[in-house]
C-alpha cells in the first residue's frame, strides 16, 4: 500500500554561501554609503564656493601687442564683444573702444583713454566690465560725499551723489555677488542727469565694511538687511521715497527688501537679476559638469549652512503681488544667471508694471554694449517713476 512521503526540501545554504551573501550585502551598503558621502562631499564643496567671499581679480589674458593708440588681445567672446570696456593690468588701466581689427586668434581694439600707465606687450591683464575704478570723482568727475549708514553690524560705507537736492526720491544702488560699489559707476551719469540723489552702498563682507558673523556670502539672505538700513538712512537725510537699483545678487536683495520693507519704495531697477537662486544654482552646477543629484545636494547643504530658504528667493512666487513699477534689464548670453525666472516674473506681474529690456551681452554687461540705449531706458523710467 502506497504511503504519502514528505516533499523534498531544498538544502540549507552552506556556511560559505551565507558568508558570501553577507559580504555582497555589505559591499552594496558600503558602495551606497560611499556614493552618498561623495555626493555630500562635492555638494558641501559647491555650497562653499557659492558662499565664498572673494574680492580678488585674476589677470586672465596676455597683452599681445600695444601701440599707436591700440591694444591687441587674444580672441575670445569677451575681447571681441562690441561696446565700451575697461582693461586693467598691474599698475594700469585704460578704457577700450571699438574693435579695429581681428584675426582667427587676435582682437585689436582702440584705446579711447589711458587712465593710468601704458599697456605693454606681454603684460597680464583682464577685461573690466565695470569700466571705471576709484570713486565717483576720480572715475567720472562727479561730486559725491563719502558717508556711512547705520546697520545691524555697524557703520557701512556708501557714496552719496547729491543730485539736485536731497529732498526728493533717492536711487539706492546695490552691487552684486563679490562685486563692489564700482559696479554701479556705469549708471551714475544717467542718474545724475535726472537730478535724483544716488546712494551707492557697501554691505557686509565688502572691502572696508564690517564682516558677517560667519564670514560668508549668504546670497542676499542676510545682506538685504543693509538695503533696509540704507532706506532708513536715506529717509533720515530727506529722501521722500526711494528707487532701489540692484545688479545680479543685488537684484535678489532689493526684491527681498521690497517684500519686507515696502513703505517708501517707489520703484525698482534690476540689471541681470537673480530672480530664483535655485534655478541659477542649477545652471551653474550644469555649467561645471555636476550631475543634478550633486547640485540638489549642494542646495540642501547650502540651506543648512546659511539658513536661507531658496524658495523665498524665487521671485516668481510674488510677481502677482507686485505694486511698484520695475525696469528689468536681462542679457541674452548670461553665463551666470538663469534668465527664465526673470522672463516668467515679467509675464506673471500685473500688466504694465514691468518694463523688460533684453540686450545681447553677458552678465550685467547691457550698458557696455549699448550705453545710449541702456541710459535712455533708465532715464525714461526714473523720470516717470519719480514724477519729474
Amino acid at each position: 500500500m502506497a504511503t504519502e512521503t514528505d516533499a523534498p526540501t531544498a538544502p540549507a545554504p552552506s556556511p560559505r554561501r551565507r558568508r558570501l551573501a553577507r559580504r555582497l550585502v555589505a559591499a552594496v551598503v558600503a558602495l551606497a554609503l560611499l556614493a552618498v558621502a561623495a555626493v555630500a562631499g562635492v555638494g558641501w564643496y559647491f555650497s562653499g564656493v557659492a558662499t565664498e567671499v572673494e574680492h580678488g581679480r585674476e589677470y586672465d589674458l596676455t597683452i599681445l601687442d600695444a601701440g599707436n593708440g591700440t591694444v591687441t588681445l587674444p580672441r575670445d567672446p569677451g575681447t571681441l564683444r562690441p561696446g565700451v570696456w575697461g582693461l586693467e593690468w598691474s599698475g594700469g588701466r585704460a578704457i577700450l573702444g571699438p574693435v579695429t581689427a581681428a584675426t582667427a586668434t587676435t582682437v585689436t581694439r582702440r584705446i579711447d583713454r589711458a587712465v593710468q600707465g601704458t599697456p605693454v606687450k606681454g603684460a597680464r591683464a583682464v577685461i573690466d566690465h565695470w569700466v571705471y575704478a576709484g570713486d565717483p570723482r576720480t572715475a567720472l568727475g562727479l561730486e559725491f560725499e563719502q558717508v556711512t549708514y547705520p546697520s545691524k553690524l555697524g557703520p557701512m560705507p556708501a557714496w552719496l551723489l547729491p543730485g539736485a537736492g536731497l529732498n526728493r526720491p533717492w536711487v539706492i544702488a546695490v552691487h552684486g555677488h563679490n562685486a563692489d560699489r564700482a559696479e554701479t559707476f556705469r549708471a551714475m551719469r544717467a542718474v545724475r542727469r535726472t537730478g535724483l540723489p544716488m546712494l551707492s552702498i557697501a554691505y557686509r563682507n565688502d572691502t572696508g565694511a564690517p564682516a558677517s558673523p560667519d564670514g560668508r556670502n549668504n546670497l542676499g539672505h542676510t545682506e538685504w538687511n543693509e538695503v533696509a538700513s540704507a532706506i532708513a538712512y536715506a529717509r533720515s537725510r530727506g529722501a521722500t521715497s526711494v528707487i532701489l537699483y540692484g545688479w545680479s545678487m543685488g537684484g535678489a536683495m532689493v526684491m527681498r527688501t521690497l517684500r519686507a520693507v515696502p513703505e517708501g519704495v517707489q520703484g525698482v531697477v534690476l540689471d541681470s537679476p537673480v530672480m530664483d537662486w535655485g534655478a541659477t544654482l542649477d545652471k551653474q552646477g550644469a555649467d561645471r559638469g555636476l550631475p543634478s543629484p550633486v547640485t540638489w545636494a549642494a542646495k540642501q547643504i547650502l540651506q543648512l549652512r546659511t539658513g536661507i530658504d531658496l524658495k523665498d528667493f524665487d521671485q516668481r512666487r510674488y510677481a502677482a503681488r507686485l505694486k511698484v513699477p520695475v525696469l528689468m534689464y536681462t542679457v541674452t548670453e548670461d553665463e551666470m544667471v538663469d534668465n527664465a525666472p526673470s522672463e516668467e516674473f515679467a509675464r506673471r506681474a500685473p500688466r504694465g508694471l514691468v518694463t523688460h529690456v533684453s540686450m545681447k551681452s553677458d552678465h550685467t554687461d547691457g550698458w557696455n554694449v549699448d550705453p545710449r540705449g541702456y541710459e535712455a531706458a533708465l532715464d525714461t523710467f526714473l523720470r516717470k517713476t519719480a514724477r519729474l
